[in-house]
């Protein structure tokens, strides 16, 4: 067993492009974690206004999930301007994304252009053009003229969209009078809202499903991206050990290998801890990558960091190096390892969540094992203390399981190769 698996060592060191997946893909990975980005695909709920950084941001993945998304141009940003927008927030039915452009010269071409790339290239309910002279055409009793208001889909919400704001417009002309200014109109307005019973939401429930802050959404889109590149990396690490057994299957190795008595299981074994070994030095180095990390940013101490990625590296390594065996031929070896990478990747919501998905779909994402780690990743976030358990659970599951069959196939093999029924 020991000879085998210094052998096998040996060869892996030989072998020069086994360290570019050891290296790079943990620097990735690091480079993802320490980035500060908002994952809104991930979040259940939006905020009502969206602050665009500016005009040309696009707002259709705000809306993904089927929501009424209104971009409003504000070349006002006055006060009143901003109560108008919060009071349409306050309905609930829609999602305003709001750009300031009070700082734009020639507004009327920049309107026109902008309504035109919003129909043709970006996909809304609406827009809404607040004008410079906002709140002074609303004291002068001019609403019609304060804003204007594009169409641009035949959603039957932009109907209550234009009644609530026409419900706005309204008020504001109502109190308007006796108002000396923009800021005597808002505290009105205000003081009126203040005195109309308060909503409150009460939210059941029903699902038992963990609910996350928005930091924590963050923190686990930004763990799914890292936990691709490292799963990429341990997979074609078990190609590597996989590929020094199809050389050694051709060679007559394995065939000398069983003649001095070595049973297939130890042989397969002796891989076995040969990826054992490679996984626990990538882990190694994720490991010395994160202390490029705040680990308080990642929502997890170092340590548990590093275990799930040495159960899930190992689960991968393992699992593409049983598939490459049963190929028993490099180039399609290579073929399925990626292929192995790209179709878990993409099933377990490493890249996008899968909640809303068919039944199906949701039953192939529980067979990868990324999906049960960005679960453990979780249960971390909110302190349930059954997630290593659960995760142990996983991990000698998919590794008996792989080990066996990877025993099993081997024995075929050998039995076929020799003509033995």
């Amino acid at each position: 067993m020991i000879v085998l698996i210094k052998s096998s060592i040996k060869l892996l060191i030989r072998t020069k492009i086994i360290w570019l997946f050891i290296i790079i893909t943990p620097i990735l990975s690091t480079i993802i974690l320490k980035s500060n980005n908002n994952y809104t695909s991930y979040q259940d709920e939006l905020s009502s206004i969206v602050e665009l950084e500016n005009a040309d941001e696009k707002v259709a993945y705000y809306g993904s999930k089927g929501d009424c998304v209104i971009k409003i141009y504000d070349a006002s940003g006055s006060e009143l301007s901003d109560y108008l927008i919060d009071r349409l927030a306050d309905s609930g039915m829609f999602i305003l994304c709001k750009t300031d452009i009070s700082g734009e010269e020639n507004i009327d071409e920049f309107i026109q252009n902008h309504i035109e790339f919003d129909g043709n290239e970006d996909r809304m309910g609406a827009a809404l053009y607040i004008t410079p002279d906002f709140g002074k055409k609303i004291l002068d009793g001019k609403t019609a003229e304060a804003l204007t208001m594009y169409v641009l889909s035949d959603d039957a919400r932009i109907d209550a969209f234009e009644s609530e704001l026409t419900l706005q417009l309204s008020r504001m002309d109502s109190f308007r009078v006796g108002a000396e200014g923009e800021k005597e109109l808002v505290e009105g307005l205000k003081y009126i809202d203040d005195m109309n019973p308060k909503k409150d939401i009460v939210s059941v429930d029903t699902n038992k499903a963990r609910k996350l802050t928005e930091e924590q959404i963050n923190q686990k889109a930004q763990m799914g991206y890292a936990f691709s590149f490292l799963t990429l990396g341990f997979v074609f690490a078990g190609f590597f050990v996989a590929s020094g057994v199809i050389k050694e299957q051709k060679n007559g190795v394995f065939t000398r290998v069983n003649l001095s008595k070595t049973s297939t299981l130890t042989y397969f074994t002796s891989k076995f801890v040969s990826v054992f070994l490679v996984s626990v030095l990538m882990t190694g180095v994720v490991g010395a990558c994160s202390f490029m990390l705040d680990m308080n940013d990642m929502g997890m101490g170092r340590i548990t960091f590093l275990i799930l990625i040495f159960m899930m590296g190992l689960i991968f390594s393992s699992l593409s190096m049983f598939v490459a065996i049963m190929l028993n031929d490099i180039f399609s070896a290579s073929i399925a390892s990626f292929t192995l990478w790209c179709t878990s990747s993409l099933f377990s919501g490493l890249y996008f969540p899968l909640d809303d998905t068919s039944r199906g779909i949701k039953i192939l994402s529980s067979l990868m094992p990324q999906k049960w780690f960005l679960d453990g990743t979780e249960m971390i976030f909110v302190g349930d203390n059954k997630v290593f358990s659960m995760l142990i659970c996983i991990t000698a599951a998919y590794l008996i399981l792989t080990l066996s069959l990877g025993g099993i196939g081997l024995k075929v093999r050998r039995s076929t190769e020799w003509g033995v029924s």
